[in-house]
């Protein structure tokens, strides 16, 4: 939820903060009022670390609140979701390009989360972190609100190790050896692109460039690219900060007319490749790997790309 100051339109509308983070969520969706009430005094409605929210919750400005709209009838073909990993906790899918993680607008069937629900049949999946809409790869999802909190906290900690393949031109800011790029990233609400702007740093990624290759378009570097931090479209925006924009990319440097359609046969060359933590249940290292392949959206062959320990 914003604090004071951040350019949001419930906020604006009422002469102070709401007292209680219900009273913001009813301002932000009024027509959907009395079922959210329903949800909260069912305690499906989560704050951070997963405590559950109610009626006398106060309004934190930077406080998350994690609750599901009803899913709307939709015009759209079914999603099936390929599976990298699961247990009786949690699920890790391999998120195609062009999908938003989690329900978004007019994307809420068209969403990682409502197509795991449809999948497995189980209303209480959710995502623990996000991929941007146009990027694709290993995406967490947790099966039972329970246990939510237990694994938003490796997050919350940066326990979690995430690694990133993606395609760029090529220059001699970035070779074999890892560069490290520091900056401070803004996100405003409304506004399509984040930006960089002077100030304590608050975004750190570690990237570099594994191989080269030539194509009909040119040569092109393939980076591995490790995010240290979350900060919205942090890649995006470091890479291009490097004079290297991601091949497929219609956000950066500028954004194109139709930067919000996506393109299947282009798609952004950015892939959640990776991702390794310790299990919070049963203590045991866990990897997993995405089956897409940089340079195409085609999926590799063979069998689940995980290693526990």
């Amino acid at each position: 939820m914003p604090g004071p100051g951040a350019p949001d339109p419930v906020l604006d509308s009422l002469p102070g903060l709401p007292r209680t983070a219900v009273d913001y969520v009813r301002a932000r969706f009024p027509d959907d009022a009395a079922w959210f009430a329903r949800e909260v005094a069912a305690g499906r409605v989560l704050g951070d670390g997963g405590v559950v929210v109610t009626p006398e919750t106060p309004y934190e400005p930077g406080v998350s609140v994690w609750f599901h709209r009803p899913v709307p009838d939709e015009d759209a073909p079914p999603v099936t979701l390929d599976v990298l990993y699961e247990d009786e906790w949690i699920l890790a899918v391999d998120k195609p390009h062009g999908l938003c993680s989690t329900p978004k607008g007019e994307n809420v069937r068209r969403s990682v989360v409502v197509a795991a629900r449809c999948q497995f049949g189980n209303d209480e999946i959710s995502a623990l972190h996000r991929l941007d809409r146009s990027t694709g790869g290993v995406l967490l999802l947790c099966r039972h609100a329970e246990d939510r909190g237990a694994f938003h906290r490796m997050f919350q900690e940066r326990t979690v190790r995430k690694t990133y393949w993606a395609v760029a031109g090529v220059n001699e800011r970035v070779g074999e050896e890892t560069v490290r790029v520091e900056s401070r990233i803004r996100k405003i609400q409304g506004v399509v692109q984040a930006f960089e702007e002077p100030g304590e740093v608050n975004a750190v990624t570690d990237v570099r460039r594994v191989e080269t290759f030539t194509d009909a378009q040119g040569e092109w570097g393939l980076y591995e690219i490790a995010p240290l931090t979350g900060r919205t479209h942090q890649i995006r925006v470091h890479m291009t900060s490097l004079g290297l924009p991601l091949r497929g990319d219609k956000l950066y440097p500028e954004p194109r007319e139709d930067f919000d359609v996506e393109d299947p046969d282009n798609p952004l060359q950015l892939i959640a490749r990776s991702i390794a933590f310790t299990h919070p249940v049963t203590g045991r290292t866990v990897r997993i790997d995405s089956r897409l392949t940089p340079g195409s959206h085609a999926r590799a062959t063979g069998g689940r790309n995980v290693t526990i320990a």
